[in-house]
């Protein structure tokens, strides 16, 4: 019995012991932060498409008076509903844009069970300071999800701008990007393909609830072929007039082409040269 008492009393000695031992927390096997997704998978290029030198194509007649005897329709025509598209962009994405470019200059903090998060600030073109905050959790090998929060200092508090998810690191991309901080609704959709054959794919597609435009998109497709007429392409689509308007140009020479049925009436491309003049194709 005696053998049993000091057997029962080892136990409770070693219980009490151990009860008093600090337990250490416990450790988060965050793995490595998920690899920031390539610029280009948000942004989409429109520079150089617009460059064209027509410097001394309208020369006078032997009156002296000025008159036209070359045209750059089809070039002048292709630009400008390019920059439609363009200027509405910036107008509505150079806050989210910047908070996303500035996300590279900056290291990440784990958060747990495999969330990241970048925190900075940005400076915006109309001076003030926006304060950032971009999440990347880690759902397979590979693929993420992205949510940015935005703050004006002085202004609106974790607005959130965007949310993405990217898979085969950051070479296709799905984003939805809101606007209209103050009343966020939803704006744009973004598909990004940089896994194509030889070149990259990005469209931006309208999705604002009740918009007449809702559904209408602007699509930039690049090739790195050499053999190819033209290099790049954008593909307008209008919902309103169900109308495709296609342009293909190329990035150094600068020719081109243009198809759009609603404005040309017929369904043949048409043409301008290295100096953006209208030309048969």
């Amino acid at each position: 019995m005696k053998n049993l008492s000091y057997f029962l009393v080892l136990i409770f000695a070693l219980a009490s012991l151990q009860s008093c031992v600090k337990k250490e927390d416990p450790v988060i096997d965050n793995g490595t932060a998920p690899e920031l997704p390539p610029v280009e998978s948000f942004v989409m290029p429109f520079d150089g498409f617009e460059d064209a030198d027509t410097t001394g194509l309208t020369p006078g007649n032997d009156e002296g008076a000025s008159v036209r005897t070359t045209t750059f329709d089809n070039w002048f025509y292709s630009v400008t509903n390019v920059i439609v598209w363009n200027t509405v962009l910036v107008a509505n994405l150079a806050i989210p844009t910047a908070s996303f470019r500035e996300a590279f200059n900056h290291s990440p903090l784990a958060q747990g069970s495999g969330v990241w998060l970048w925190a900075y600030n940005v400076i915006g073109d109309d001076g003030a300071t926006y304060q950032v905050k971009l999440y990347g959790e880690i759902l397979a090998v590979g693929e993420a999800q992205w949510d940015m929060y935005i703050s004006k200092v002085g202004g609106f508090t974790d607005v959130h701008w965007y949310s993405g998810v990217t898979s085969n690191n950051g070479i296709t991309a799905n984003w939805t990007l809101n606007h209209q901080p103050n009343n966020p609704e939803a704006f744009l959709q973004i598909e990004y393909n940089g896994n194509t054959a030889d070149g990259a794919v990005i469209r931006y597609t309208n999705i604002i609830p009740s918009n007449a435009g809702m559904g209408s998109y602007i699509e930039h497709r690049s090739t790195n072929d050499p053999n190819v007429d033209f290099n790049r392409a954008y593909d307008l689509f209008k919902i309103e007039n169900n109308n495709l308007m296609e342009i293909n140009w190329h990035e150094t020479n600068k020719n081109g082409r243009v198809k759009d049925e609603a404005h040309f009436g017929d369904q043949e491309w048409h043409c301008w040269d290295v100096s953006g003049m209208d030309t048969d194709c």
